[in-house]
């Protein structure tokens, strides 16, 4: 079944598209949820009682697919603009005026969407203070100063760890799990940015322990874009003042008493980007259908053939672990002969996409290859990168 998902992806007539890390296509089916979903709406009338009752529908069906995928209950899923937009509500949202630590990746590791919230409310909170990581080469952190760091900065109110799943960079898995046991070991919140994970590696916030995690539709879930999702932790939910408030979040009584509602409902005022969800609920459904593991396995395979091949050219130097259950199936390399952009925009010029960004402070190029693309087009591809280096 998966290898036949080629046909479902109309960029794969056109292109070698490996830059599924920064925005993934959308298949067929997906697309056509969303026309679906626009069409049904203004052939009911789209303030029809009975158009409310179809959008409540796809809500509800979306949030169960999540809390599948990411084993959570479907009432901690709220519905996002992205990944920067979750870590926002989880940096606005919390009471830092008792001041405490935020913890968070070295900047040299770390996406700048899981970093600027931080810096921003340290900056603007003077008894907050951040404190990084300190990394370990490209692809690591020093996890053993973690409990120290939590210890030695026990002092004040909320504190909190905020680190991604897999670096955007270099696709290498952080041990989530020791970090979330430390840090609530140590009584602080866990915030993850699962950006390079949901859709292509198992994801499991009970295992986690995170109280918040974010996530877009665009990326390994080949949903729409404009659309993510924050996941927030029941028992952590009424840490979290909403940012923004309106009729659809809560209620005013007669005596001007302001009445939240329950949850998700709470963290959601406003009109949601309703196709957006209905194209990322298909998503998520052809996503489950073919099976994490399965896309993980076939995700691999290509990685590793476009790894092998490149690595036998002469003046490339690959990034990432090199144990392959350590990173996801992003390919980075740099070449002593090429610059990082000269080689993306070569390889543009064929019709291969790939992308430029850091690991460890170095630019890099990244491919990041889904389980659409092919071995033969790794192949292709590291072909053409031995013509442009050579």
């Amino acid at each position: 079944m998966i290898d036949k998902s080629r046909q479902d992806f109309p960029v794969t007539r056109k292109l070698v598209y490996m830059n599924n890390g920064s925005i993934a296509p959308t298949p067929l089916s997906t697309i056509k949820a969303c026309t679906d979903f626009m069409l049904k709406c203004s052939e009911d009338g789209p303030d029809a009682p009975i158009t409310h009752e179809y959008i409540s529908s796809v809500l509800k069906e979306a949030r169960i697919r999540i809390s599948h995928m990411i084993n959570s209950k479907p009432e901690e899923i709220v519905f996002a603009q992205s990944t920067t937009d979750g870590i926002n509500r989880v940096a606005g949202g919390l009471d830092w005026k008792k001041g405490g630590s935020i913890v968070v990746l070295d900047r040299k590791l770390e996406h700048i969407a899981n970093y600027l919230p931080w810096l921003r409310i340290a900056r603007e909170n003077k008894v907050v203070k951040l404190i990084e990581l300190k990394a370990v080469g490209e692809n690591s952190f020093d996890i053993s100063s973690l409990d120290g760091i939590l210890s030695e900065h026990n002092a004040g109110g909320t504190r909190l760890v905020s680190i991604s799943h897999a670096l955007f960079g270099t696709g290498a898995i952080m041990p989530l799990e020791e970090v979330g046991s430390i840090t609530h070991q140590r009584g602080a919140l866990f915030c993850v940015d699962a950006a390079q994970t949901v859709g292509s590696v198992p994801v499991d916030v009970q295992k986690i322990g995170c109280d918040f995690m974010a996530f877009p539709a665009f990326k390994w879930t080949c949903g729409p874009t404009g659309i993510g999702v924050f996941y927030c932790r029941s028992k952590s939910s009424d840490l979290i003042n909403p940012l923004i408030i309106g009729g659809e979040s809560a209620a005013l009584s007669d005596q001007q008493v302001i009445a939240p509602m329950e949850m998700p409902q709470r963290l959601e005022a406003g009109f949601r980007n309703y196709p957006g969800v209905a194209g990322l609920e298909s998503s998520l459904r052809y996503i489950l259908r073919l099976g994490i593991q399965n896309i993980r396995k076939k995700n691999m395979k290509v990685a590793e053939v476009l790894r092998a091949e490149i690595s036998k050219t002469p003046g490339i130097k690959l990034h990432g672990p090199m144990d392959e259950t350590l990173r996801t199936s992003i390919v980075s390399f740099s070449s002593s002969s090429e610059d990082s952009e000269t080689i993306v925009k070569k390889l543009e010029r064929d019709s291969i996409i790939f992308a430029e960004r850091t690991a460890g402070g170095f630019k890099v190029v990244r491919a990041s290859p889904h389980f659409f693309n092919s071995e033969e087009e790794a192949s292709k591809a590291a072909e053409y990168i031995k013509n442009i280096v050579r």
